[in-house]
C-alpha cells in the first residue's frame, strides 16, 4: 500500500499559475525516457520517426512491423546512438541502448536526456532568429543553419552538443566575428556542463552557451504525441518572442581578451558573469595574480602560475565558470 501511494504521489502533477511542478522523485523517474524515436527503414533506405503510441498500436495490429521497427531504433537521423523500447510499468518510452558514465561526452549524453530536454531542444532548433542574454549583454542571432546533436572534438575529447548554430549575422555585429560565425548551444535541464568541458571548449577556441530550461517549459511525462507537438510549437513561439537567458560557458580567445579594460590605476579589470576580476603583478616574481570576490587572490590555477597577463585573462574565464557552478576553486 505504501509503495503504491509513493508511486502515485511521485507521478502527480500540480498545476499552479499554468506552471507544471514535479517532485524530485517524479523528475528522476521520468528523466531518461523519450516518447519519440527514429528508426532506419532498410526497405526505403531512409530514417523515419516513430512514437511510443504508434508502436503500441503496431504491437497489436501488425506484429511483424512492430518487431521490424523495434530492432532498428536510433535517437536521431544517423546510426551513432542506438535506442531501445522500454515497457516497464510507469517507465515506458525510448532509452539509449547500453550504459554510460559521464554527462556530456558523445558516448554518454543520451542517458541525461529527459522529455523536457528533448522538447525544448527541438523547439529551439526550429527558431531562425533568437535573442540570447548573458551577463548584461543581449545578442540577437540570425541563424542560417542548425544541426542537432552535433559532435565536436575539443582537447582530445569528443562531445555531442545539443545544438550547433551557423550564423548569418548577429546584432551587435561584433559577436559574429568574435564567435567565428558559429555558436554551440547546450540545453540544461538536469545535466549541467562541467568544468572539463568548459575548459576543453576554451582551449579549442570554441564558443559554448548554456541555457537552463525553466520549470514552466516542462513537458508532462504522460503527454500524448499530439500534445507533445503542440507544446513544442507553443514553446518555440515563446523563444522567438522572448529569447533565452543563460551563461556563456566558454569564449574564443578574441572575445575573452575583449572583455578586459584598464582601470585608472593601470590594472586590467573585467566583469565575467556575476564576478569582477582584477589582474595584479606579484611583488616577489614575474608572475601575475587574479583578485576576485571580497579581495580573494589566486596566483595559479591547476598548478600553473599566471606567467603573463594573457594567462591570467584566459584562466579568469575558467574560474568564473567554477564560481557560476558553485565549485571550489
Amino acid at each position: 500500500m505504501c509503495m503504491r501511494l509513493c508511486v502515485h504521489i511521485c507521478n502527480q502533477r500540480l498545476q499552479r499559475n499554468d506552471k507544471f511542478l514535479y517532485s524530485k522523485e517524479a523528475l528522476r523517474r521520468s528523466d531518461y525516457m523519450l516518447i519519440t524515436s527514429w528508426y532506419y527503414d532498410e526497405r526505403s533506405q531512409e530514417f523515419k520517426k516513430t512514437s511510443l503510441k504508434e508502436l503500441k498500436r503496431l504491437e497489436y495490429d501488425n506484429k511483424e512491423e512492430f518487431l521490424y521497427i523495434k530492432e532498428r531504433l536510433y535517437r536521431s537521423q544517423n546510426k551513432s546512438v542506438p535506442m531501445i523500447l522500454v515497457r516497464k510499468g510507469l517507465n515506458q518510452g525510448f532509452r539509449r541502448k547500453g550504459n554510460s558514465t559521464g554527462n556530456h561526452t558523445s558516448k554518454s549524453r543520451g542517458e541525461c536526456e529527459s522529455l523536457t530536454h528533448q522538447g525544448n531542444k527541438e523547439a529551439l532548433a526550429t527558431v531562425d532568429e533568437l535573442i540570447i542574454m548573458f551577463n548584461d549583454e543581449k545578442v540577437k542571432l540570425f541563424i542560417k543553419g542548425v544541426e542537432v546533436e552535433k559532435e565536436i572534438v575539443c582537447n582530445g575529447t569528443t562531445y555531442e552538443i545539443d545544438l550547433f548554430f551557423e550564423l548569418e549575422k548577429t546584432e551587435p555585429t561584433v559577436y559574429y566575428d568574435q564567435w567565428n560565425g558559429k555558436l554551440w548551444f547546450e540545453v540544461f535541464h538536469t545535466c549541467k556542463v562541467d568544468s572539463k568541458q568548459a575548459e576543453d571548449f576554451a582551449i579549442a577556441n570554441e564558443t559554448l552557451f548554456e541555457y537552463k530550461v525553466p520549470n514552466f517549459f516542462n513537458f508532462v511525462n504522460n503527454i500524448s504525441l499530439e500534445g507533445y507537438e503542440k507544446r513544442k510549437l507553443f514553446i518555440a513561439e515563446k523563444y522567438r518572442k522572448n529569447g533565452v537567458y543563460g551563461c556563456l560557458i566558454s569564449k574564443t580567445r578574441q572575445e575573452s581578451l575583449a572583455y578586459w579594460k584598464k582601470s585608472e590605476k593601470g590594472n586590467w579589470t573585467a566583469r565575467i558573469g556575476e564576478h569582477s576580476f582584477t589582474i595584479v603583478k606579484s611583488k616577489f616574481g614575474e608572475n601575475y595574480g587574479l583578485v576576485y570576490g571580497n579581495g580573494k587572490c589566486l596566483w595559479q590555477y591547476n598548478g600553473k602560475k599566471f606567467l603573463t597577463i594573457d594567462d591570467a585573462k584566459r584562466n579568469a574565464d575558467f574560474i568564473a565558470f567554477k564560481l557560476y557552478n558553485g565549485e571550489k576553486i
